[in-house]
């Protein structure tokens, strides 16, 4: 079905408006620095929880920077796991519980497609440009805004958590293993910053296609991309949600430039976010390097008394 959009859109472009597009690289640049900034924030994020969850101190935060932004590159396999136990995988090697590795995980995973999807939602709410949306589809992700915030409060997510070890016969799970409102809240907190630090980023990237673009529509950018994220990790059949989003991305910036130029923003969005995966990977494996750490993937002696 969305390769039969797609090649139904492409029928309906004007070729002579895309070649006369020219990238703003200024902007790129702008964009490139952003979404880096992003990525450093949320690695913070996932520090902050593991400490919530009594993670205690880390033997090398650059080394579980590189493990975080080795996982992410997790998003280009089919489903939502190979992130989630990338991060499990490499980071216990650095002496860290695999307990609270994957409760973190989780409820990492969990505040990131839930605050994308408020984020989303509030522009939908709000700006008369979403009309293009169907009803139908505005319900229904107000019941996963809705079903997502119950499911991360922590009386819940820890009796589903509680739950699942016993059901796998992982034993019982201690309570300082446990998230508390204090760590739910500060993740959600931070997320919201970074949703809102990643949607800035690809308002750059939009504005350097189509520089008619004012400040104005930046919270709308913000907003689409936040919402086409949540949607393409909810998709879990796409690899790193790839045309999922794009199909999103095409029909809601095509209200506020023409689809040609949306198209060019999309497709350029994608190809810019995977440069930006492997540049945060090459830079986090640089500062490993650089104070002297090994890389995860050769064992160590572990580390901790959980390890």
């Amino acid at each position: 079905m969305l390769g039969a959009f797609l090649i139904a859109y492409l029928f309906t472009v004007d070729y002579d408006l895309l070649l006369s597009v020219e990238l703003n690289w200024w902007f790129m640049l702008l964009a490139t620095i952003t979404i880096l900034v992003a990525r450093g924030w949320a690695v913070a994020i996932w520090l902050t929880i593991l400490r919530g969850l009594g993670a205690g101190r880390f033997s090398s935060v650059p080394t579980l920077a590189f493990v975080y932004a080795k996982s992410w590159l997790g998003r280009y396999i089919p489903g939502t796991a190979p992130w989630i136990l990338g991060k499990i995988y490499f980071a216990s090697r650095q002496g860290l519980s695999k307990t609270k590795l994957a409760i973190s995980s989780l409820l990492e995973a969990g505040l990131q497609i839930v605050v994308s999807l408020v984020i989303g939602l509030a522009m939908i709410l709000f700006d008369p440009r979403t009309a293009v949306i169907p009803d139908e589809y505005r319900w229904l992700m107000g019941i996963a805004v809705v079903l997502g915030v119950l499911v991360l409060m922590p009386p819940v997510f820890n009796r589903i958590l509680r739950l699942l070890f016993r059901v796998s016969k992982r034993g019982s799970l201690d309570s300082a293993s446990l998230p508390s409102w204090n760590t739910v809240l500060a993740g959600t907190t931070m997320y919201a910053f970074v949703t809102v630090l990643a949607g800035l980023a690809a308002f750059f990237v939009t504005a350097a296609v189509w520089p008619e673009l004012s400040w104005g529509d930046a919270w709308f950018v913000i907003g689409v991309t936040s919402l086409a994220a949540a949607i393409s990790m909810l998709a879990v059949f796409a690899p790193g949600g790839i045309g999922v989003r794009e199909a999103i991305l095409i029909l809601l910036l095509s209200t506020i430039m023409p689809s040609e130029i949306a198209l060019i923003a999309t497709i350029l969005l994608r190809l810019w976010s995977i440069v930006g995966d492997f540049l945060f990977l090459g830079i986090t494996y640089l500062v490993m390097r650089v104070a002297g750490r090994t890389p995860p993937d050769i064992p160590t002696t572990p580390l901790g008394s959980d390890a």
